[in-house]
């Protein structure tokens, strides 16, 4: 039998990961180590629907990598909250009621972008979401980062199978921890493992909302994937297995991938 570390003595347990995928995936970092610090990661991409594990994958292999992990969300929120001219412009547009303009993310993105921490590579998640986004950033990459080459990771799932996982997702109001009733419940049911918070589901984990934002995603982010599906570094990864397996597909892909450009 099978002996698992309680959740509660997991070190950094991430959202949507058993304790073997969490141990594993700590395995998986120490492997690649040396292969990241022979390799830059350089600038990464994470492709896929909602719900496929993206924001999973981009914490671990930020910590595997020494890269930092983007998300337009959180650059968007931070420009807000600290009353940056980009923020307060944003802000605005949104009290109104309108989307934030292309040309204000990327310049928001760019700007994050200029920070020293992305040297050796950086992992975007949210960004680009349209093929005008997509073109913006490969002319920014020859422009000051003599032309890097976009790794781009998509991640692939079966929508039923998002779907499954998503509808029976709960959520920790305190920490933040998500389990699945089916997949990865917890200890006491409906209690988080960590606090003993009584467990949530976020309003648009239900099938009927779910549905609509996957039709969504294929409908808008379909010329994206043909857009940068004829790029070298295009990497398909199959998110259905568990998080760590996943994790070791796309470091020891990229890895490969890179070390051909430089030879």
């Amino acid at each position: 039998m099978e002996l698992r570390e309680p959740r509660s003595r997991v070190k950094d347990f991430q959202p949507g990961m058993t304790n073997s995928d969490r141990l594993l995936s700590h395995a998986v970092l120490t492997e690649n180590r040396s292969t990241a610090d022979a390799v830059r990661p350089g600038p990464v991409l994470l492709l896929g629907a909602p719900g496929v594990g993206k924001g999973t994958q981009g914490e671990i292999l930020a910590k595997i990598w020494g890269v930092p992990k983007i998300s337009t969300g959180d650059i968007l929120r931070a420009n807000v909250s600290n009353g940056t001219p980009l923020g307060v412009q944003a802000a605005q547009m949104m009290k109104s009621g309108g989307l934030v303009p292309d040309d204000l993310v990327t310049d928001m993105v760019a700007e994050r972008l200029r920070d020293r921490d992305t040297e050796a590579g950086f992992i975007l998640d949210g960004f680009p979401r349209t093929v005008c986004q997509a073109e913006w950033l490969d002319k920014y990459l020859n422009a000051h980062r003599k032309g890097e080459a976009l790794a781009i990771v998509s991640m692939c799932m079966d929508h039923d199978q998002i779907l499954q996982r998503v509808v029976h997702r709960t959520v920790c109001p305190v920490c933040k921890t998500v389990y699945n009733t089916e997949l990865m419940p917890p200890k006491r049911a409906g209690h988080c493992d960590l606090d003993d918070a009584e467990l949530i589901q976020r309003n648009d984990d239900s099938a009927v909302i779910f549905k609509t934002r996957l039709e969504v995603f294929r409908r808008e982010t379909e010329p994206l994937f043909e857009f940068y599906r004829s790029h070298f570094l295009f990497i398909e990864v199959d998110a259905g297995k568990t998080p760590s397996s996943v994790t070791r597909d796309i470091s020891t892909s990229l890895s490969r991938l890179r070390n051909q450009m430089e030879q």
